[in-house]
């Protein structure tokens, strides 16, 4: 019926209050007729590159523009001018911005566009400047997102040029193929060559392109050091340096490009170094950070798994990197600038870790391959490993020989090992973290006695120390930092003499006030597990739960902020002895079609 009505009441009984639903389109259709017919017309409006001239209503326009309610209501001269002339107007713009204000509709090409766009944000009309932009996101392809983009800078269309950056970095290496790829400003080129979401293409080809664009006119050779501090040269293979790098004249004649050399062949001579050499030339080219697992002991026939895998959020998956040369669980994983080091642990199931192994690799995800780096001084298992100030610290553990009091520190720039102050009694099965420089080591168990102490180890006196102890005594738990707390999660237990339990409760550690609170219990029970802090959220990844006496395959996420647990995944099998951290890698491949060719910026 085109009306909508509801009752109010008052002393003076019922009110019917009826709205209509077609009114305001027929009042501004009859504005629009009555301009149309030239009726009660106060002013006229007319385009700064023509004479043409365009009767309006003053109380019109006012009411859809604050500049034509300024002119009209401030005092202005104007407000007394019964023709005004609109410089930095054009014809075309005019007539879409009154067509617009009398209609509610707007149409657009790619020949009105710029037209359409500099009227409206002369004359403030803000629902066009809106219209634009969604006009011109929705249409951007191969042959015209560097005109996009300018028209987008020239009228300081943030959100547009945003999304026309998100496009180049997509698509880049399609754009490559065309002509329009040299076309590129310079400020948008250099913002794709410096970030990590290029997506699909070899530093290699970013040279090779890069020089194209270069060469295509003279003045841009000006642009070549800038450029170049871009190009991940370090990360090219040094057959493609000395045959497609160093050719190029510009590489060997200008210092600065003559330095990026130099810095990329330091770089690979010295592989086992990297870890503490990395800078944003170095670095991978991805920007999703994803949890990774790797290893642990299979619940059916307890086999040993060397599986290597990061879960993708997008699709709630598990993707497979590439696997270990050898299986292990109970081992000691830690990262040093974005490269994955596995440490010690065991390659066959055995409760007493007379099977431990001293081995060392080292995992990088630019290339999704290992490398083995220099052993321990002693086989080691049950043990704990932290990442600390660029060194690795393997603290404790238990080998055929029995409990290790030991501590060793690996050094990066020398690829050894050395020993460090040991504890002051062996403990295995104990849990690690750090903060504020120092390694903090909780609980364990020594001499078949599961402990509660934790102990703080200061790398710079060499030196431990002892803290707070906890609350509870537990073995075979995870420990984490999340902002200024130290969380103990899980882990288990002597129940009476002799049989386990699981340890359900957690608590943090404050190290300011040297003292431990209690939080939230986990649903499940969960030792020997995997632990990592992703997003400020703490995940507790498979394990072994003593209370139903098998390995599991629950992902528990504990979140800080509720002091909530929530179970969120599986693991693609039950694993206990696993371990997992976060890592960037590179992104899943992603099944998108080929970007379009055609676009409705070319619709009528």
């Amino acid at each position: 019926m085109g009306f909508s009505a509801h009752l109010h009441s008052s002393k003076a009984g019922n009110t019917r209050i009826f709205t209509s639903n077609t009114h305001s389109s027929v009042v501004l259709q009859g504005f629009d007729q009555l301009r149309l017919d030239g009726l009660l017309c106060d002013v006229t409006l007319m385009p700064g590159d023509t004479d043409d001239a365009y009767p309006v209503h003053r109380v019109m326009m006012a009411s859809a523009s604050d500049y034509f309610k300024a002119m009209f209501t401030g005092g202005m001269k104007e407000q007394e001018l019964m023709c005004i002339k609109l410089h930095g107007v054009s014809k075309v713009g005019l007539r879409k911005i009154i067509d617009f204000i009398y209609t509610a509709k707007l149409s657009l090409n790619m020949d009105t566009l710029q037209d359409t766009l500099e009227a409206a944000s002369f004359l403030q009309i803000l629902p066009v400047l809106d219209f634009c932009k969604v006009f011109l996101i929705s249409g951007v392809n191969l042959d015209n997102c560097v005109e996009v983009g300018r028209i987008a800078n020239t009228y300081h269309l943030t959100e547009v040029d945003k999304y026309v950056n998100s496009f180049v970095l997509k698509n880049f290496s399609a754009l490559l193929s065309t002509g329009e790829f040299l076309k590129l400003p310079f400020e948008r080129l250099s913002f794709a060559l410096s970030s990590n979401s290029l997506k699909h293409c070899s530093e290699l080809e970013l040279f090779k392109a890069t020089c194209r664009w270069l060469r295509l006119e003279e003045p841009r050779m000006d642009c070549a050091p800038k450029l170049m501090k871009s190009i991940r040269f370090p990360l090219m293979t040094p057959q493609e340096l000395l045959n497609y790098v160093q050719t190029v004249d510009f590489m060997r004649t200008d210092n600065t490009c003559v330095n990026l050399l130099l810095e990329a062949s330091n770089y690979q001579m010295m592989p086992f170094m990297q870890p503490v050499m990395q800078s944003d030339r170095t670095a991978i080219r991805s920007d999703t950070t994803h949890l990774v697992t790797l290893g642990g002991v299979l619940r059916q026939q307890l086999v040993v798994s060397k599986e290597l895998r990061m879960y993708d959020e997008k699709t709630q998956e598990w993707k497979s990197l590439a696997p270990m040369d050898a299986p292990r669980y109970q081992h000691g994983i830690a990262v040093i600038g974005n490269f994955l080091y596995v440490v010690g642990g065991q390659s066959n199931y055995d409760t007493k870790g007379k099977t431990a192994v001293d081995t060392v690799f080292r995992f990088d995800p630019r290339y999704n391959k290992w490398i083995q780096v220099a052993s321990l001084n002693e086989k080691r298992t049950f043990f704990h490993l932290s990442a600390l100030k660029g060194f690795l610290y393997a603290v404790g553990g238990r080998n055929a020989a029995g409990e290790l009091p030991t501590v060793e520190c690996y050094n990066p720039r020398t690829n050894e090992w050395t020993y460090v102050a040991k504890m002051n009694e062996p403990h295995y099965g104990h849990a690690g973290t750090v903060y504020g420089g120092v390694m903090y080591i909780s609980g364990g168990i020594t001499h078949d006695t599961f402990q509660k102490e934790l102990m703080c180890f200061d790398p710079d006196t060499d030196k431990w120390t002892q803290k707070a102890p906890m609350t509870t005594v537990r073995g075979l738990h995870c420990m984490c930092t999340v902002g200024d707390r130290l969380y103990v999660i899980g882990g288990n237990h002597f129940r009476g003499t002799s049989d386990y339990d699981d340890v359900l409760s957690c608590e943090y550690y404050s190290p300011i006030l040297d003292q431990w609170t209690p939080i939230a219990a986990m649903l499940r029970g969960q030792s020997d597990v995997g632990v990592a802090v992703f997003q400020n959220k703490i995940y507790v990844v498979g394990g072994y739960s003593w209370n139903n006496r098998c390995m599991v395959e629950i992902v528990q996420k504990y979140d800080p902020e509720k002091d909530e647990w929530h179970k969120v995944f599986d693991l693609p099998e039950s694993l206990g002895g696993i371990r997992a951290c976060t890592l960037t890698v590179f992104p899943p491949e992603e099944t998108t079609p080929s970007p379009s060719r055609e676009s409705p910026l070319s619709a009528p």
